[in-house]
């Protein structure tokens, strides 16, 4: 015997006790193993680690609690993959950032067992204001409770509250609820000029570019709006997404989203260079461009001005001094403090619609972003990844690239500047020099 009245061989005993002998065949016992010497089947146990179940084969495999797993869970999966063709993982929600939910979002068959369906504790059942069950066992549990995310582990079962978020998942669910739809078009841009690109529509709802406005005949987005695009970058190994956000700088209207996992910086730089000249406003004007410069975003950087030769970008502020004077740094760095704040002003704008977004992938991958215990702020997937390349700030990609257009519509808000065409040649070194004097004076 194991000797634990609350692991899970302690409840097959008990099962085993109750029943009447004529049902029980001949068993054999040991600690953490049970033998049914009828048929020569076993249940075996292991210790909760890393390594459960590697090297051996089994009909099937339960892991319990598995949200809980030191580390994700990631090693977990890797393990047990050759071990079995059944695996059944079992957890109460723990946050985003582990494997368990990330197996959720894969679409894994999963049968939900929620308090509601208990018919003791489901008595006298009502509806809350927010359309969520109630019933008076679980207003008391409430009261019995410590914290609200407490209640969203042990109750509620909700993912995204069971964790600390940065953001109210209610609010986020409102949002999606008004705004998210799906894309007028879908497809590819294609791009062998970077100047001159041509939208594929794919008509059967695929492709990595999703469009939110209407396309004239020739299947190009309006050029009497202006347009910023915000990027983050991945390493293109598929384990996260390389994300661009088109927004509408007048309306504060999402009108694109790009998403790609298996691009390299230096193609995704050339494809969001072409999504800056497809949308183009006023006087052929491209789009305005900022990126995550950290990590792989020095490549893309490297790409869209040595390259690409594109000058319509945004380049580093210290955002701490009250002038604000840009650098000779291209693109938008990151640091923790930084990122909380590059966040908190994508959720004030996005909770006072400053910002409309119908993107439902991004309200969700919003809701995925929590408090960490030294305060930092970090999508789940960054803390546990079980890609080593993509480990730390490129998870919830597509938030980041919504966050980084929000700082260029907020501060553009509180300007009020409208920028001009230039008229020097694109490309040219006179071009660039007054595209810099032009994002200064807008951007300052």
């Amino acid at each position: 015997m194991d000797g634990s009245g609350d692991s899970l061989f302690s409840h097959i005993d008990f099962i085993h006790k109750g029943l009447p002998s004529w049902m029980m065949p001949q068993m054999r016992r040991n600690k953490l193993k049970m033998i049914n010497l009828d048929n020569g089947s076993k249940i075996e146990g292991e210790s909760t680690t890393d390594n459960i179940g590697r090297g051996g084969r089994r009909t099937a495999l339960l892991v319990d609690e598995f949200a809980a797993f030191e580390g994700g869970g990631y090693d977990v999966l890797s393990a047990t993959a050759d071990n079995t063709n059944c695996r059944i993982f079992n957890s109460t929600p723990n946050g985003t950032a582990n494997a368990f939910y990330a197996q959720l979002q894969k679409g894994t068959p999963r049968l939900r067992f929620h308090w509601s369906r208990h018919p003791e504790k489901a008595k006298d059942l009502y509806e809350g204001p927010d359309g969520r069950s109630r019933s008076p066992w679980y207003d008391q549990e409430c009261e019995r409770r410590a914290h609200p995310v407490e209640i969203a582990t042990q109750l509620d079962i909700d993912y995204q509250g069971s964790a600390y978020p940065f953001m109210d998942p209610k609010t986020l669910e409102d949002l999606a609820k008004e705004f998210a739809r799906v894309p007028d078009h879908q497809g590819h841009l294609m791009h062998e000029d970077v100047r001159n690109p041509e939208f594929m529509d794919s008509m059967e709802g695929r492709g990595n570019l999703k469009v939110w406005t209407p396309l004239d005949v020739y299947l190009n987005p309006s050029d009497a709006h202006d347009y910023v695009i915000g990027v983050d970058v991945s390493q293109g190994t598929g384990a996260s997404e390389s994300a661009a956000s088109v927004i509408d700088r007048h309306t504060g209207e999402k009108v694109a989203e790009l998403a790609d996992n298996q691009m390299t910086p230096n193609k995704f730089a050339e494809l969001c260079v072409a999504l800056c000249h497809w949308f183009k406003g006023p006087g052929g004007r491209p789009a305005f461009l900022i990126w995550e410069a950290t990590g792989p975003g020095r490549t893309f950087g490297k790409t869209v001005i040595e390259e690409c030769h594109f000058g319509n970008i945004y380049y580093a502020t210290n955002d701490q001094r009250i002038t604000k004077r840009e650098s000779d740094r291209p693109g938008w760095f990151s640091t923790a403090e930084g990122k909380k704040d590059l966040l908190a002003n994508y959720r004030d704008v996005l909770f006072s619609r400053v910002f409309i977004n119908p993107s439902k992938k991004a309200l969700r991958q919003a809701g995925e972003f929590v408090y960490l215990p030294n305060g930092r702020v970090e999508h789940g997937g960054a803390v546990n990844t079980i890609d080593p390349t993509d480990r730390g700030d490129n998870h919830g990609d597509v938030v980041i690239a919504d966050a980084l257009a929000a700082k260029i519509i907020r501060e553009r808000k509180k300007t009020g500047v409208k920028v001009e065409p230039q008229g020097a040649p694109l490309g040219s070194f006179e071009w660039r020099r007054q595209q810099r004097e032009a994002v200064s004076d807008e951007w300052e």
